[in-house]
């Protein structure tokens, strides 16, 4: 029989200390960053928590895809930030709508955000190749975040290839290094957002 009281409900309110409090503050899309350091700590954590038997094979795979899924929404976010401050310079780059079109695409994400970086005037140096470098490769071994969700695509058929070996340090270490560097570039880009912001109603 089932109980109707709050004890059945998932969600709720009780105004305890162990109550999240989502979306207070601001506008939702300005969350894509927020979101991508949760989930890049939320790695970080398992790694540093979890025991070596714990983190090994089909256990590291939570660790890979809360990487990826940082990996995706820092992209995005850094996309419109930079689309935002070109458009109040009144160049536009690209809409919130087609950024977010890109689902999980990540060479099409890479390809928006090396059209941003020309747009901005930034040179694609060789720490951008090497950002450009690990983004191909994570998509050439896990294509629309699929294969550390599933062991299986859509057809049944084995998601990652037998035997799929890698070393789990070395991928976190690479890892930390590509997500900080894609932090520093969204608050570059949140102060030029304000610079141009501030510039723009000087004018007016």
């Amino acid at each position: 029989m089932k109980r109707e009281n709050q004890n059945n409900k998932l969600f709720i309110a009780t105004g305890g200390l162990s109550d999240v409090v989502l979306n207070w503050y601001g506008q939702a899309i300005e969350k894509l960053e927020p979101y991508a350091k949760a989930y890049h700590s939320a790695a970080r954590l398992l790694i540093e928590k979890s025991s070596d038997d714990a983190l090994r094979d089909i256990g590291a795979c939570p660790v890979v895809f809360l990487y990826r899924l940082s990996l995706e929404l820092y992209l995005k976010a850094i996309l419109i930030l930079g689309s935002s401050a070109l458009r109040v310079e009144g160049a536009p780059f690209k809409t919130v709508e087609e950024i977010l079109n890109k689902r999980h695409n990540l060479p099409e994400l890479l390809k928006e955000f090396k059209g941003l970086c020309k747009q901005l005037g930034w040179e694609w140096d060789g720490q951008y190749e090497a950002l450009g470098e690990i983004i191909r490769e994570f998509d050439k071994n896990d294509p629309g975040s699929f294969c550390f969700r599933y062991p299986i695509t859509m057809s049944g058929a084995s998601a990652l290839e037998p035997d799929f070996r890698f070393d789990l340090q070395n991928f976190c270490a690479r890892m930390d290094e590509v997500l900080e560097h894609l932090d520093q570039i969204d608050c570059g880009l949140a102060g030029i957002l304000d610079q141009a912001q501030e510039a723009a109603v000087d004018r007016y």
